[in-house]
């Protein structure tokens, strides 16, 4: 993990960024870039001091010139530089010597060529100014009219609200403004490599501004996960949602992220635990992470999962119970007497149910659409929907009605009311604006409507959650990379992990088959005989392990086979679990950026066919593991599934919480660890860690 910053020199450098968000003098380096930006400027009807600075110019978009920044009227508040990587440097060094708070460098070829060095010498120039960049696109502070980026065509509107946007990448911004959502934007942030301003500080700086309704992230890679989680605490502490899209999930992402921004992506499950620890909504793709945001945007987060639904098709209806499945979304069957109501008011070859198809003789009728929409409302539910198909071009004539209707049920309710489109482009711009205007958010996409309202209820079961135990938990481990030194053995694994309480089985370290008969008659039968050395992993696929051996000659014929085997000296005999309900796979995984995670998941064989897993990151407690236990899809193996007993989930917790006690302790050393699997016995006999890997490492050098 990188270190933090000192707290000093985080809160100047932050308290820096602060003035160039709501900069009232900018200083413009460069030629044809520097003109780009400067007209922005004036087309956003920026209200403070613009100043060019080019030597070999004597105007810049109409803006007289100075040679230097030194030769300005005054320290500017703000500074836009694009010039050569080797200038940018020596002019960052001189706004810092003035004493100047802020710069966006638009200039690229730094960390992300692999020049390391350059970079390094930025950072060094930069002292404590806020510098955002390089390799970025600039800076809008859209409520004040504040542009200190690239091009007018990063949009020009001044709304009172809205959500911003933080990215690493400026196509990403760029999508953001282009796209036909009706979503008003507050500011943008395009962090680039984030040499020295971050994300976390950027998150910061809006933290605290009542304007900005909610904070949308797409992430490439963290630099700092310590100084990300205390902003994106200070964030939830002041009422305002976090909503991520993390790029690099793929192998190959990971690696254009390095060349891209210069970022390392990390491990996606890792920044999946780090998300759920902070609160932060997790966006799947770039459309729902804008659809999201229209609910913090527009006052629509349902607070809970109970939908009412309209239609006119029933294919619309049966796509909406799959969607609503899929992601949660409860559609609630209606009462007997509001069933009967509907019943009243719908076409008579409809049948009233939710979702509820009025067929299209009711379609294009404003008033008997929204009638039915609103008597369907005497059922309790959080949230209320008419999906629609509209026109994107052409005569709407016939369809403005059913979009209008939506205005008679929202005037009738409380609740957040939504409009869904079946495709994205089905939603013209006035019907947008129309609805927006009367309270009313337009959903784009049936797919990204139901994810949104699933994962808009889920955030505020775990907001409220999290707000009940104090706020989110902002702790991570420090892990500095480490060269590995190898493996323990199984049975020494095992051994220090007992020491922190871990059950493990009896068992005995063999030299030969006569021994291992030995060592089974004195702990009792069956038992397990595995090939026992160090680097000794996957044994089952070697052949290295036989279980449920009942008798004596079986000890002894597995353990003569497990000696034959190449490199295998010794064997280790178990005394075996015969009654465990469920196997659970337990591991720890170091990660440089986000410390150390803890990964739970069904075990046995059934680990990498499954890929059922969760993952935490450490520190966590007893309760995080019970509850990231109850999202595996094998835990209803635990919960007397098909009238088998019930596991010892207590145990298991209890087991679970002795390794990651375990990993804190070795935090400085350990690079590894796989317990593959803990055997789940029925509930109030415990536990059993039957197989265990421990890599270790030391402090590179």
């Amino acid at each position: 993990m990188n270190a933090s910053p000192e707290p000093d020199r985080l809160a100047k450098r932050r308290a820096n960024l602060k003035k160039l968000v709501n900069a009232r003098s900018i200083a413009f380096v460069g030629g044809r870039q520097a003109a780009s930006a400067i007209s922005y400027c004036k087309a956003i009807g920026f209200e403070g001091d613009v100043w060019a600075v080019n030597p070999k110019q004597t105007e810049v978009d109409g803006v007289p010139c100075f040679h230097s920044v030194k030769d300005l009227p005054s320290v500017p508040d703000a500074t836009w530089v694009a010039v050569s990587t080797e200038r940018t440097i020596e002019t960052i060094a001189d706004l810092n010597a003035m004493g100047a708070p802020s710069a966006v460098v638009y200039t690229a070829g730094f960390s992300e060529t692999g020049d390391g060095e350059l970079e390094r010498q930025l950072i060094d120039a930069a002292g404590d100014m806020a510098v955002v960049g390089p390799n970025c696109i600039g800076v809008v502070n859209y409520l004040d009219g504040v542009p200190i980026a690239l091009t007018p065509g990063l949009g020009v509107e001044r709304p009172d609200h809205g959500v911003a946007l933080i990215a690493q990448s400026g196509t990403i911004i760029g999508n953001m403004v282009f796209s036909e959502r009706s979503l008003p934007i507050s500011h943008l942030f395009s962090m680039g490599n984030q040499s020295v301003t971050e994300i976390a500080d950027a998150v910061d700086v809006l933290a605290d501004d009542p304007r900005v309704d909610a904070i949308l992230l797409y992430i490439e890679g963290l630099r700092d996960a310590s100084s990300f989680a205390q902003a994106a605490t200070r964030s939830f502490n002041h009422g305002k949602p976090l909503i991520a899209l993390k790029a690099g999930v793929s192998e190959m992402g990971r690696e254009l992220a390095l060349t891209h921004t210069g970022s390392l992506a990390g491990s996606p499950e890792l920044y999946d635990a780090l998300f759920d620890r902070l609160g932060i909504i997790k966006a799947d793709t770039f459309p729902e992470l804008l659809e999201m945001s229209k609910l913090f945007a527009h006052n629509g987060v349902p607070q809970g999962n109970r939908l009412l639904v309209e239609t006119c098709s029933g294919t619309d209806s049966g796509y909406c119970a799959d969607l609503a499945e899929r992601h949660g979304v409860d559609l609630p069957a209606l009462s007997e007497p509001v069933r009967q109501a509907v019943a009243e008011v719908i076409p008579t070859i409809a049948t009233a149910s939710n979702p509820l198809d009025v067929t299209m003789e009711q379609w294009g009728d404003r008033l008997a659409q929204a009638k039915s929409l609103v008597t369907m409302l005497a059922e309790p539910a959080d949230a209320a929907a008419l999906v629609i198909n509209f026109p994107s071009r052409g005569d709407t004539t016939s369809y403005d009605p059913a979009a209008e209707a939506m205005l008679d049920v929202k005037a009738a309710t409380d609740l957040p009311c939504y409009v869904i489109t079946n495709l994205p482009e089905g939603a013209p711009d006035w019907m947008r604006t129309m609805l927006a205007e009367h309270g009313i958010i337009t959903l784009q996409g049936m797919e990204d409507a139901f994810a949104c309202i699933g994962k808009g209820a889920r955030y505020v079961t775990e907001r409220d959650a999290l707000a009940a135990v104090g706020g989110p938990e902002t702790r991570l481990l420090s892990c500095s990379p480490l060269e590995a030194i190898g493996s323990l053995s199984e049975a020494e694994s095992k051994s220090r992990l007992g020491a922190f309480g871990l059950p493990v089985p009896e068992s005995a370290l063999c030299n030969t088959a006569g021994d291992a008969v030995r060592a089974a008659r004195a702990m009792g039968l069956p038992v397990v005989v595995k090939g026992h050395g160090e680097e000794l992993a996957h044994k089952s696929e070697l052949g290295a392990v036989a279980v449920n051996l009942g008798d004596e000659k079986a000890v002894h014929d597995a353990a003569t086979a497990i000696l034959a085997l190449q490199g295998i000296e010794q064997v280790l005999v178990d005394a075996m679990v015969t009654d465990a309900v469920a196997e659970i796979i337990v591991g720890i995984k170091r990660d440089a950026t986000l410390g150390m995670g803890l990964m739970l998941g069904s075990g046995g064989i059934l680990t990498e066919l499954m890929r059922d897993t969760m993952t935490l990151l450490l520190p966590t407690t007893p309760e995080a593991i019970g509850v990231a236990l109850g999202r595996l899809r094998g835990y209803q193996l635990l919960t007397g599934f098909r009238d088998r007993p019930a596991g010892d989930v207590e145990a298991l917790i209890a087991a679970v919480s002795s390794v990651a006690a375990f990993a804190e302790a070795h935090v400085a050393t350990l690079q590894e660890l796989d317990i593959n699997p803990i055997m789940v016995r029925p509930e109030g006999k415990g536990v059993m860690a039957v197989d265990a890997l421990v890599r270790m490492g030391k402090p590179q050098t």
